[in-house]
């Protein structure tokens, strides 16, 4: 038991570790996790604690640098201007309150809704599974439909289409390694596009203020509890992500406000990592690289999926209470530091690493990426679209298209 405690705490200092990183993320890591259990004779379940216990403390930690750097990972990109609006008003703090509050709300209410999750999702995977494509279309119809003006519907679509192209054409051809193309395409479109608008316009941080008031739980209620709910569809649910599933509790509960809104897409990031775990159990399918590290060190039966959803509930915890903490370190001392420097540091490690995992073939990716990513801004309309990057290429795969376009376009 101790042994388990060991690791599950080892895997919260990781999560910490790739939270605080721009750039980081778990993935980086399971790989070697994965082959450390394949060549010792660790205890199974103990590894499988750890990488649990990492991936649901990053989406947690992660949304420090997306508020204070505007440095975002997949789950945290949405909430990159909303935070930053309020870090602008000098309530940073009041941000990485509200992620607090929506992550562990999110996980929370996922462990509480998991036995009728169970009940119902394999035969709802199972017949919703064929028609996957209908559903990420509807999703997308819904994402653009919000934008409302002619205008900014029809620019919605170009951009849409146009992160959709690059995505397909940076993760489905021999261009460029797929999982290598991630780096570049996210970094671009919802890290360089945020980070160059703030050098660019120079100046300092406004002198945060540390509120700590109790945030009203009633008024964020609806927000939660269908984040929660979109987390745990995006977990099962292939090519539907924290952002889309932050757009359907949007949906959910006609909330647009950016206070529901951080709370809804912590939600939604945390759940979706919770239920990702799930998915093994109850589908036999992983749904993220953490999960399909856990798939390949150790078999998740019942027993085993109610011990990992312990550790992950234990893990969110302390991931509450460190968020919180260097939360307001970073509050209090962030605006002393010179912060168009500092995204200027961001930019050059963002791009380092985009060398790094990429190699210097990602650089053209990432320098088309950010500006698609610059679009939404400048046309007054959602960073949302951007995420066709990921979602085009899965509506053509369910649709059976995907060798049909590459044909077409020669490719």
């Amino acid at each position: 038991m101790l042994e388990m405690l060991a690791h599950a705490l080892a895997g919260v200092g990781l999560g910490v570790v790739t939270g605080l990183i721009p750039g980081l993320h778990v993935n980086n890591l399971t790989p070697f996790f994965v082959t450390f259990a394949a060549g010792s004779s660790f205890v199974s379940l103990n590894l499988g604690a750890l990488v649990v216990a990492m991936a649901i403390t990053h989406t947690f930690l992660s949304y420090i640098p997306s508020t204070f750097l505007g440095a975002p990972d997949e789950g945290t990109a949405l909430s990159v201007l909303p935070a930053h609006r309020l870090l602008m008003e000098g309530r940073g703090y009041h941000a990485i309150r509200l992620t607090a509050l929506g992550s562990l709300g999110g996980l929370m209410l996922g462990a509480a809704m998991l036995l009728p999750f169970l009940l119902v999702i394999t035969p709802a995977y199972e017949f919703a599974r064929p028609q996957m494509h209908w559903l990420l279309i509807f999703v997308i119809g819904a994402m653009i439909a919000l934008e409302r003006s002619k205008a900014g519907i029809a620019w919605a679509i170009v951009i849409f289409l146009m992160s959709g192209m690059l995505g397909l054409l940076a993760l489905d051809t021999n261009f460029i390694r797929g999982d290598a193309a991630l780096m570049p395409l996210l970094s671009g479109l919802f890290g360089a596009s945020v980070l160059l608008p703030s050098i660019a316009r120079g100046g300092a941080l406004p002198e945060q203020h540390i509120d700590d008031e109790s945030i009203e739980l009633r008024s964020n209620v609806r927000a939660l509890c269908a984040g929660t709910a979109a987390g745990a569809l995006t977990g099962v649910i292939p090519g539907i992500g924290p952002s889309q599933g932050t757009v359907m509790a949007q949906l959910a509960t006609r909330s647009s406000g950016t206070e529901k809104f951080l709370v809804a897409v912590s939600g939604v990031d945390t759940s979706k990592a919770l239920f990702s775990f799930v998915a093994l159990y109850a589908i036999g399918r992983a749904r993220s690289g953490a999960a399909v590290a856990v798939g390949e060190i150790m078999e998740v039966g019942a027993t085993e999926l109610v011990f990992l959803v312990g550790v992950a509930l234990l893990a969110g915890g302390i991931a509450t209470l460190l968020h919180l903490r260097l939360g307001r370190l970073a509050a209090r001392h962030m605006n002393r530091l010179p912060y168009r420097a500092m995204c200027a540091a961001v930019l050059v490690l963002i791009i380092g690493l985009t060398v790094y995992y990429s190699g210097l073939v990602g650089l053209p990716i990432f320098a088309t990426a950010t500006v698609i990513g610059l679009l939404p801004a400048v046309m007054n309309v959602k960073r949302t679209h951007c995420m066709g990057v990921i979602m085009l290429p899965c509506i053509l795969y369910f649709a059976g298209a995907k060798d049909v376009v590459l044909a077409a376009l020669g490719l």
